[in-house]
């Protein structure tokens, strides 16, 4: 199976405050994500990492990623640099777009106001970068506006990790389409 996530931003104690993550410190933080990930993916499911990571480097990124299940894919955000990315993941990318049986999933840390084949459906946008921000209820708007304007038929998630629907665990397609009808979107940090 394949599980999307973004912005998990390991080792990073300014997500605390930022995103009001419910997380006493880093380490609890680091802890709560990888135990939520593992039970969710298993060995041979495949989790494509839409952006920043880590704000560890070295032995802080490759104990992270060791402890994590499945293949790991990175496409590339604004915190993920560094040679290190190579040996914590199989494949790095900055855009990805992907055939599934969910339909072509495009993939980019940051969001996309026009991506292809938006108008048609079946194609999937993931994102992130925008956290709970300001940022995040125009991308959310833009995306409404044009299903009302122009009639499209937009699928787009957000898939940080502090949106209610992902609750700090990697989801599915068919999980997202569930999960983000039952929570309202929050941008109140």
């Amino acid at each position: 199976m394949n599980f999307y996530i973004a912005d998990t931003h390991f080792y990073d104690k300014k997500c605390l405050g930022y995103d009001g993550r419910p997380f006493i410190d880093v380490d609890s933080m680091n802890d709560a994500m990888i135990k939520n990930w593992n039970k969710a993916v298993g060995a041979d499911d495949t989790v494509y990492v839409v952006g920043d990571f880590s704000f560890g480097m070295g032995g802080d990124l490759m104990s992270v990623a060791e402890r994590l299940n499945g293949h790991k894919i990175l496409v590339r955000g604004n915190h993920d640099n560094g040679s290190d990315l190579k040996y914590a993941f199989e494949e790095v990318y900055d855009y990805l777009e992907l055939v599934t049986e969910d339909g072509l999933v495009v993939m980019s840390h940051y969001p996309i106001s026009s991506f292809r084949d938006m108008q048609k459906g079946g194609t999937v946008h993931i994102y992130g970068h925008v956290h709970n921000s300001y940022e995040a209820k125009i991308c959310s708007d833009v995306y409404t506006r044009l299903e009302k304007i122009k009639n499209y038929r937009i699928e787009a998630y957000n898939v940080g990790v502090m949106q209610p629907y992902m609750n700090y665990t990697p989801r599915t397609i068919p999980e997202l389409r569930i999960l983000t009808r039952q929570y309202p979107l929050d941008f109140s940090h």
